[in-house]
């Protein structure tokens, strides 16, 4: 990472801590590193505002002080996991991150925020409206992904845009086709970072969550999305976060509990930066996943969690589809990736299904881990090419 954009980072992740609606330094960080930004705005059809930030060239071109002028480069967008926002594929900095790889190789890139993020606002919903949490990522596939997709097709006059998605940001795309199959014919291919489609590896955590009615109790004293206030956030952060503590290990061995160990690729500073930019999750978000797990079928949220199940439809997915998984994810397991990959070889569309080169590599390595840039990010970058070769 380049010392001004961790600097920033940082800095913002400290700010972060103690201001909440202070995390929103995507483009500054852009900007700080280097390259070329711009801020979009899609509206959903159901009225949801979301910001897109744009890469449109690499760092070496914005340092010659060159024209950006993107008329007929490739597309690429990058779509978040849960609690994730759009700076995700930025914060390792330009020698590590996909977001800037892809743009030094000569791409132009889109990052994505769905709804819940702090990109995100209502036409005529507040954050503090019960109607404004009521989302899945059903909506994030129905809504988000297509309004988001046809605003880069508007802006950049192409046809297609590739898409990259991360463990949520890829349930989102099976969600999209499996809801609006007409998105196929918009897109090059896709590539599958940590994909949560089936989850049964989940299913303890899930029934137990449902035994107690957690979410109907929260919802009772007003409480609608997952999220922690600014002073919980900083005490959190300093007293267990701070590789300074004695007890510093506790922040490291709750997150591999979720996500599976990996300390080999830890970087201390990532897990401050983490934490102190997590977005909240809609309880509806973390019930449709419970949904998931419990039944085993990759399932609508028709009739809510104890509702009806009605399978999503995997075989409207005409795009090109690659798979990556770490072998120690926790969240979505390799035996849950393989059923996927099953799904995809019968209906023609699977490209491959491979295993991160590392056997520690876990869930958030594809986003934090201290070598991400060998092991993630240019290796996916290569394959872009050669997928953009191959079907544009």
């Amino acid at each position: 990472m380049d010392a001004v954009t961790f600097n920033l980072f940082i800095f913002c992740g400290i700010f972060c801590a103690l201001i909440r609606e202070a995390c929103t330094y995507s483009p500054q960080a852009i900007a700080a590193a280097g390259y070329p930004v711009e801020r979009h705005k899609t509206t959903t059809a159901d009225g949801y505002i979301l910001q897109i930030f744009r890469i449109p060239a690499g760092r070496r071109l914005a340092r010659r002080s060159e024209s950006t002028n993107t008329k007929g480069k490739r597309a690429v967008v990058l779509f978040h996991g849960l609690t994730g926002y759009s700076g995700n594929f930025i914060v390792m900095g330009p020698k590590d991150s996909l977001g800037y790889i892809l743009a030094d190789a000569g791409y132009d890139v889109w990052l994505a925020n769905l709804r819940g993020t702090v990109y995100s606002a209502h036409h005529n919903l507040t954050r503090n409206d019960v109607a404004f949490w009521e989302f899945s990522f059903e909506e994030h596939g129905k809504y988000d992904a297509p309004a988001i997709i046809d605003k880069i097709l508007s802006v950049t006059g192409l046809s297609k845009v590739f898409y990259i998605g991360y463990s949520m940001g890829t349930t989102t795309f099976f969600t999209m086709l499996s809801q609006r199959p007409e998105y196929n014919k918009k897109l090059v291919a896709f590539i599958a970072m940590a994909p949560a489609v089936y989850m049964d590896n989940i299913r303890g955590l899930a029934n137990f969550a449902l035994s107690i009615d957690l979410f109907p109790i929260l919802r009772q004293r007003g409480i609608e999305a997952l999220a922690m206030s600014p002073d919980m956030l900083s005490y959190i952060v300093a007293t267990f976060c701070n590789e300074q503590q004695p007890q510093a290990d506790i922040c490291t061995r709750l997150t591999y509990a979720l996500v599976g160990e990996d300390y080999e690729q830890r970087r201390w500073n990532m897990i401050t930066v983490f934490l102190t930019t997590l977005q909240p999750a809609s309880f509806r978000q973390l019930e449709h996943f419970g949904k998931i797990g419990i039944t085993g079928v990759f399932t609508s949220w028709e009739d809510g969690v104890r509702g009806r199940v009605k399978p999503y439809n995997l075989t409207n997915v005409r795009v090109p589809v690659t798979l990556l998984y770490g072998e120690n994810d926790q969240l979505t397991e390799k035996s849950q990736v393989m059923r996927l990959a099953e799904d995809l070889k019968s209906t023609g569309v699977l490209e491959a299904a491979s295993a991160c080169p590392w056997p520690k590599f876990n869930h958030l390595d594809f986003i934090f881990a201290k070598d991400v840039g060998g092991l993630v990010s240019r290796p996916v970058a290569k394959l872009v090419d050669q997928l953009y070769s191959k079907y544009y």
